[in-house]
């Protein structure tokens, strides 16, 4: 029986749990890139006909390279399954397997040549439209037609699609709930997959009149604006000399004639560089891949082909040459680099895009909790720019990532202009700083229902707010926090009314310091202005 690191085994369990339980027929499993979905799925078939073995299968992707890793997969780790290949870019079409690998461009109006399915695992699921007159959406009516009780369960790193949605809300939605979701900061932090980290900042693509279109850029607008002479050749100056020491580069381009040009750019730095697009001959494409993965090839500059299921985990900087407005897109592109691999610390990210300012840092991403609306304003999050470094960030951030400098709190959101990203990837990265407080409020915060609780609120330059609750008449850590808080302001009290005489009293604050964590920041410290209480801060609320 294959082993499976925990957060597998888990996800196998909470799988099976969600059919014993009867939550629905056709759950989603959600895991980021990188973490083994075709190991999982491998080790749900074996499971699965070791325990029923009449039961058929069939493993659904829309690539021939997903069908042949997946099946190559299992294969490796149990030889004696029954398998076959239903895929014409494999050049086999066998529907006699127990477990049939098959491509939907392939299958998708062949159901009913095919032996009872009992069970379909649709691998990269975010791949399926919404519409029910496609491919997979012909294919799941003749599979239930076939069988009306087949079990149909998906994996994916991004359950949403940029035009509808989290693949399991709306009309003609295939699956019916989230069976499981493992986020890519718990993997990080195990050591599954490494951390991606952001350097350089000379340029990026101005999108002045890139309009739009079907929820995205339109592609042959944002081809042109890419396809700048001088952005190409300052980014390629960049980041060739950022990656001299990194072993592969993976870089994503705008369109056909822009990965030509910066390819053609990158071989006047002496590095080799293929050029991968949607027609490059199969034949080409595979060898092309191949001297990637072992080494032999340095750097790929491509378009639209290195996305879903693409896996090198040799690749150790990826280039953002592109714009996109899909928050999925840039996960799975980004999550190219973070599979492990020997002597292998990290993925440096060149974004030249916007693409991290529009998405935000990849590991405060919720997957599940998308909505149905994944077009970016046109107006970006405030952002500055270190004087020092060039470095580009979240105004909110009062120390700079790359190089330290410290920014005055008077000093208010710097034009970007055209520079490029250099901040934080993953929340980890986000660095604290601190606020000089002009005012404290305290109040009683109760809601209908709710424990009352005392509400701390620290006001610093522009009014900007930073609320502190201190759950006093709580039980249990909750309880223990807020008490060791009373007491480093200085106080005794055990209870919120107590609190609320008390404060008067408590030592006044000087400063905060504070973290960002999504929208919200957390307060990690309080410095004290010695000698001084918070009696002159009785606001309206007291």
């Amino acid at each position: 029986m294959l082993k499976l690191r925990d957060y597998q085994e888990k996800a196998l369990e909470d799988l099976m749990s969600y059919w014993d339980d009867k939550k629905g027929i056709s759950p989603c499993v959600v895991l980021p890139t990188g973490s083994g979905k075709s190991l999982l799925s491998s080790s749900f078939c074996e499971r699965v006909c070791r325990e029923t073995p009449d039961v058929r299968i069939m493993v659904v992707v829309h690539s021939r390279e997903l069908v042949q890793q997946n099946h190559d997969e299992l294969k490796a780790n149990w030889p004696d399954a029954f398998t076959s290949i239903y895929s014409a870019g494999l050049k086999s079409k066998n529907p006699n397997g127990q477990i049939i690998f098959a491509g939907i461009q392939s299958i998708y109006n062949k159901v009913f040549e095919c032996p009872k399915i009992d069970i379909v695992i649709i691998d990269e699921a975010h791949c399926i439209p919404r519409a029910a007159d496609t491919r997979y959406g012909r294919f799941i009516q003749d599979l239930k037609l076939s069988n009306p009780h087949v079990a149909i369960w998906g994996m994916t790193a991004t359950p949403f699609r940029l035009d509808s949605g989290l693949l399991t809300e709306g009309e003609h939605a295939l699956f019916d709930g989230i069976a499981h979701c493992t986020d890519i900061k718990t993997l990080i932090d195990q050591g599954y997959l490494v951390p991606i980290v952001s350097k350089g900042g000379v340029m990026k693509i101005n999108l002045d009149g890139v309009h739009l279109r079907a929820g995205d850029y339109a592609s042959n607008e944002l081809a042109r604006a890419a396809d700048d002479p001088e952005l190409i050749r300052r980014a390629v100056e960049e980041f060739v000399e950022y990656g001299k020491d990194r072993k592969a580069w993976l870089i994503y381009c705008a369109g056909v004639a822009h990965a030509e040009h910066v390819a053609i750019e990158v071989r006047n730095h002496g590095i080799e560089c293929r050029v991968l697009t949607g027609d490059t001959p199969l034949e080409e494409r595979d060898k092309i891949i191949s001297d990637f993965r072992n080494g032999k090839l340095r750097c790929i500059s491509n378009v639209g082909v290195l996305l879903t299921g693409f896996n090198a985990p040799i690749t150790d900087m990826i280039v953002l040459l592109f714009s996109t407005t899909s928050t999925g897109k840039y996960v799975q592109v980004v999550g190219r680099g973070a599979r492990t691999y020997p002597d292998k610390n990290d993925c440096l990210l060149m974004d030249y895009g916007n693409n991290v300012q529009t998405h935000g840092v990849l590991d405060e991403i919720d997957p599940i909790k998308r909505k149905n609306v994944f077009c970016v304003e046109k107006a970006p999050p405030p952002m500055r720019e270190c004087p020092t470094c060039r470095s580009i960030f979240h105004a909110r951030i009062m120390i700079c990532p790359s190089c330290g400098f410290e920014f005055e709190l008077p000093d208010v959101v710097a034009n970007h202009g055209c520079e490029a990203y250099s901040g934080a990837v993953l929340a980890s990265q986000q660095q604290p700083f601190f606020v000089e407080i002009d005012h404290i409020y305290c109040g009683r915060h109760h809601k209908p229902g709710k424990i009352t609780s005392l509400k701390v609120e620290f006001v610093g330059p522009m009014d900007k707010a930073f609320p502190l609750w201190l759950c006093l008449d709580h039980e249990g850590y909750a309880k223990e926090k807020a008490l060791a808080i009373v007491k480093q302001f200085g106080g005794k009290a055990e209870t919120v009314d107590q609190a609320w005489y008390e404060w008067p009293h408590w030592k006044k604050v000087q400063q905060i310091r504070v973290v960002p964590a999504g929208k919200f920041f957390n307060i990690t410290g309080i410095e004290f202005k010695p000698g001084q209480t918070m009696q002159q801060d009785l606001g309206d609320e007291g």
